[in-house]
């Protein structure tokens, strides 16, 4: 498992919860096929009904994405891969996403929040209210069906 500057399998987004960001928090998006065709799904049905860019979205239930919870207050080591950025791409293999979820524990997402400008957010509403930070879905998109 390593971070790369190219767009990946993986995507980890800090996350949030509604007292900000103190345990190193991270959500892991798997970006399958399936999540490209869904979440393009989402994104065609926010276009069409044209919602208002700043005060509207769309939420669609998506449970795919996996909050993982850091229980020590010891820094991980992921947590350099962010640097100054809010996301980072990471080459790993799916048995090594699966180990550091069992390791640290996690909650599934309830929630993916659209905005009609492209820009996007997971949410969970387990034990804690997480949030990952926004995101340019549509950009993301873009590159994955390009490379696909």
């Amino acid at each position: 498992m390593k971070p790369t500057a190219k767009i990946t399998d993986f995507l980890f987004l800090k996350v949030y919860s509604e007292i900000g960001r103190s345990n190193f928090e991270i959500a892991i998006v798997n970006l399958t096929k399936e999540w490209i065709t869904r979440t393009k799904e989402t994104m065609e049905l926010v276009e069409m009904l044209d919602i208002n860019p700043i005060a509207g979205f769309i939420a669609r239930k998506e449970h795919t994405v996996q909050f993982l919870i850091h229980k020590t207050t010891q820094i991980p080591f992921y947590e350099r891969w962010f640097g100054e950025n809010e996301l980072t791409f990471v080459q790993a293999d799916p048995h090594e996403i699966e180990w550091l979820c069992n390791q640290n524990g996690y909650v599934k997402s309830d929630v993916l929040l659209v905005h009609s400008n492209g820009m996007a957010r997971y949410q969970a509403f387990e034990d804690m209210h997480f949030r990952t930070s926004e995101f340019d879905l549509k950009l993301i998109q873009e590159i994955l069906t390009f490379q696909n």
